[in-house]
């Protein structure tokens, strides 16, 4: 789920209905659209929300890999 997708009916979504085990995901909230997206964090790397005149433009993930 590396595509953000649009979470629909966010007035009957829970939090605890979002998690996954082994998973860590990032939920971003948009309080001028009243829309809310969610996304896979990548297993090692930063993810960076970018916005363009306060709407969401995009999420960028610069993903690594840990070596041993």
């Amino acid at each position: 789920m590396i595509n953000p997708k649009k979470l629909v009916n966010i007035d009957s979504i829970t939090l605890d209905s979002q998690l996954e085990d082994g998973k860590i995901r990032v939920i971003i909230v948009d309080g001028i659209k009243q829309e809310a997206w969610i996304t896979e964090a990548p297993e090692h790397g930063k993810t960076l929300v970018e916005t363009r005149k306060g709407d969401l433009a995009r999420v960028e993930f610069e993903i690594g890999y840990k070596l041993n």
